[in-house]
């Protein structure tokens, strides 16, 4: 007789009898963005302090193998369902049925919808484009309008996504990663106030990983988005690809020259 089995979503509520469920969740995005972001030559994550900070209140059988045990039923899951009609978003999935809440407005754009408003604004093909055109969501949430984006567009333009809630935009990061959408960023803010920035997540195939940014000056995203506001003539605007980011110290620019974000 074969056995069940498991799934992510299972093995998340598993937790349900010890901890907050939502804690447990945004926990296990940080430990997975941490994982991300592994510096070489020390064999260590670059945020280090943050995973073992994360990992202190949980047990060590939880550590070592329920944690990993949810990175790889998500990394399946989100394999089989790339050619679903669902969508491949299993995190987003996950929390608008178990944590997502009305009352502070969040909505989650059904798949097919993202997929449709892609297609409309690629024109229903991919475009043969001089430089990668950069595409923003200023309210991202788990990122599906960027990953139906790219199916539409192609993985070689730059993605961006903004969002208030933390937790949406870690899955955000983690969602673009996996589905193998380099050269794009995530940022933590209210995307109607230019000068807003609390944190930032740059993904990069050289170096390979997600990479946290904790002050704005350094993220690429933050100064892209506050140029495409209004602002006084005395104040110059910073040309962003003369900027060198954490994740990108060792990798030359795809794109040159500047262009304004374009929006879903």
């Amino acid at each position: 007789m074969k056995s069940k089995k498991e799934t992510f979503a299972e093995v998340m509520h598993s937790f349900n009898y010890r901890y907050d469920l939502r804690s447990v969740f945004d926990d296990f995005l940080t430990i997975a963005i941490c994982a991300f972001s592994q510096d070489l030559p020390t064999g260590k994550s670059h945020d280090e302090d943050l995973y073992m900070a994360t990992i202190a209140k949980y047990k060590k059988e939880e550590v070592r193998e329920t944690f990993p045990k949810l990175l790889a039923l998500l990394i399946l899951e989100m394999e089989e369902r790339l050619s679903s009609g669902l969508g491949n978003d299993v995190l987003g999935d996950f929390y608008e049925q178990n944590l997502y809440s009305k009352r502070s407005s969040q909505y989650f754009t059904p798949w097919y919808v993202c997929m449709f408003m892609a297609s409309c604004v690629a024109g229903g093909a991919k475009e043969e484009t001089e430089r990668p055109l950069r595409i923003l969501d200023p309210c991202c949430g788990s990122g599906r309008m960027l990953l139906a984006g790219a199916r539409c567009r192609g993985t070689e333009h730059e993605y961006y996504g903004i969002d208030v809630d933390h937790t949406c935009v870690k899955m955000t990061a983690i969602n673009l990663f996996l589905s193998g959408i380099f050269h794009c960023e995530v940022m933590c803010a209210d995307a109607l106030a230019p000068d807003d920035f609390r944190v930032s997540y740059s993904i990069s195939y050289l170096p390979f990983g997600i990479f946290r940014i904790t002050d704005k000056e350094r993220s690429r995203l933050w100064h892209l988005h506050k140029n495409s506001f209004p602002m006084k003539q005395e104040k110059q605007k910073v040309n962003v690809e003369d900027m060198v980011l954490p994740s990108q110290e060792k990798e030359n620019e795809l794109s040159s020259g500047a262009s304004q974000l374009q929006l879903f």
